[in-house]
């Protein structure tokens, strides 16, 4: 009897210690980290959005749901784990929705993994709370698979007591660094753009994230401000082009793509200016 029992026992606590364990690490988790467990109502605060993979996850598709006492006024990405932005983090006002979803090349697995970062400022100067949740029926994360299997997946809702008087630490972060190098592409396709020649580009930056991009064609002195894909304007491709990355601290950092095709000889002014002065000036020697 004491040795069935033993034998009970270990097969009892095993699957105690796999339940408690082994099986809360297999799901992802989203939740939020505020700068303070405590928020004033006088100045902005940040809440950092956290991903915790026990395995590897390569997609992420989040809703949130802001409450009336809280309105963000500034979104972060420069850490973020997600590389490629599928929809950059936008807030609608009239649903009080913040979305964001995008693509980890190769995969993630690791935790307290940064996905953006949201400065708030509350609304009212007044104690209370503010709770933020993820929406569950629109918050996915999938697996870093071919088919593409979704994750399970745990969300953690936040609840911030509002003290009024109260002074929120300013963060502040020095950023001189430039965005990352990154390296535009030219392409068309029948289903963009009436298959027209577009512009394709992307990069990130770990500091204060990226602010705007700005394609210049021909000069770098006209410019504009560009989304990506960004249909050229020269369609013939014999201009060269500049890509322009702001960061939100005020650093650039450019691209440059040299003509794809040179122009004709007779398209370039500058030489047919030389030309007609070397012909006066023989002319002129000749009389």
């Amino acid at each position: 009897m004491t040795k069935i029992f033993k034998f009970k026992t270990i097969i009892l606590l095993s699957v105690f210690y796999f339940l408690l364990f082994v099986l809360p690490t297999q799901a992802a988790r989203l939740y939020f980290q505020p700068q303070e467990a405590v928020i004033g109502s006088e100045k902005e605060f940040s809440v950092a959005v956290n991903v915790d993979a026990g395995k590897s996850i390569n997609a992420i598709q989040a809703v949130i749901s802001v409450p009336k006492e809280l309105t963000p006024v500034d979104i972060t990405e420069g850490n973020s784990i997600i590389t490629f932005w599928v929809e950059k983090p936008n807030f609608d006002e009239s649903s009080r929705l913040l979305t964001f979803s995008g693509i980890i090349p190769g995969g993630f697995q690791e935790e307290k993994a940064s996905l953006l970062i949201v400065k708030f400022k509350t609304t009212k100067e007044q104690e209370g709370k503010a709770v933020l949740t993820f929406n569950k029926e629109k918050t996915k994360i999938y697996l870093h698979t071919s088919e593409g299997v979704e994750d399970s997946l745990e969300l953690e809702s936040l609840t911030l007591p509002i003290i009024k008087g109260k002074e929120n630490i300013i963060v502040k972060t020095d950023d001189n660094d430039s965005p990352e190098n990154f390296k535009p592409e030219i392409s068309r396709d029948p289903n963009i753009f009436e298959n027209r020649w577009f512009l394709v580009f992307a990069t990130q930056d770990k500091g204060a994230g990226v602010d705007h991009y700005e394609v210049c064609e021909g000069s770098k002195t006209k410019c504009a401000i560009a989304e990506s894909p960004y249909l050229l304007h020269y369609q013939k491709l014999n201009k060269k082009i500049f890509v322009k990355v702001m960061d939100k601290s005020g650093n650039e950092r450019i691209a440059i793509l040299l003509p794809q095709k040179q122009s004709p000889w007779y398209q370039n002014y500058w030489i047919i200016g030389i030309i007609v002065l070397v012909v006066i000036a023989i002319m002129r020697r000749r009389l």
